[in-house]
């Protein structure tokens, strides 16, 4: 199985650094440009299934990549949703930094009120991971959702620990992709590619 893992392109939130979270904010005039380019850039690659967040800046990111693969249904999933910040959505990213700063846990551990930590999310992930293990075995399967999920999913793989999740990067509408063989350890063919912008 290969997996094609997509951030979804700018929001204006993403351009003022404030915490998106789940919160369901669209792509701004770059985001859409950047989703068109990503599209373009998937536009003859083998794809059997699509999984796509359902927040609004990813299913727009999706649009444009799916509209070259016309017979391949999208699939909406809450699993692949952007982690939840609760309380700390729409607040500055200085602000959340000194939140969570101020809470002495390690930064993976921190859970805002209302909200998830690290360890939640990849509860979630791992449940999204295990069902389209099963069904897309020989597949190449199109992920687009969000940088923390998508850094989830990219050290749950490799098996790294959760504490280095902050050490990977993921630009918007950035493409990594990373190919599981049964028996085999995964082999990572790119991460956070953004040549195509």
């Amino acid at each position: 199985m290969k997996l094609i893992l997509v951030r979804h392109g700018r929001t204006e939130w993403n351009l003022k650094e404030l915490v998106q979270g789940q919160k369901d904010i669209p792509l701004d005039l770059e985001g859409q440009e950047q989703a068109r380019k990503v599209g373009l850039r998937l536009k003859s690659e083998r794809i059997d299934a699509i999984y796509s967040s359902d927040l609004t800046r990813v299913k727009q990111t999706t649009a444009e990549i799916a509209k070259f693969h016309s017979k391949v249904p999208v699939i909406y999933s809450k699993l692949i949703r952007e982690r939840s910040f609760g309380v700390a959505e729409g607040i500055s990213a200085d602000e959340w930094k000194r939140m969570r700063d101020a809470s002495g846990l390690e930064k993976h551990l921190y859970r805002p009120l209302g909200g998830e930590n690290y360890e939640d999310l990849q509860s979630r992930v791992n449940r999204f991971l295990s069902m389209i293990k099963e069904k897309h075995k020989d597949d190449n399967v199109l992920i687009v959702a969000h940088g923390g999920v998508i850094r989830t999913l990219i050290v749950t793989i490799t098996k790294r620990p959760l504490s280095h999740i902050y050490d990977i990067m993921q630009s918007n509408a950035a493409v990594s992709v990373i190919e599981l063989n049964e028996g085999s350890p995964p082999k990572v063919h790119c991460l956070n590619s953004t040549e195509h912008l």
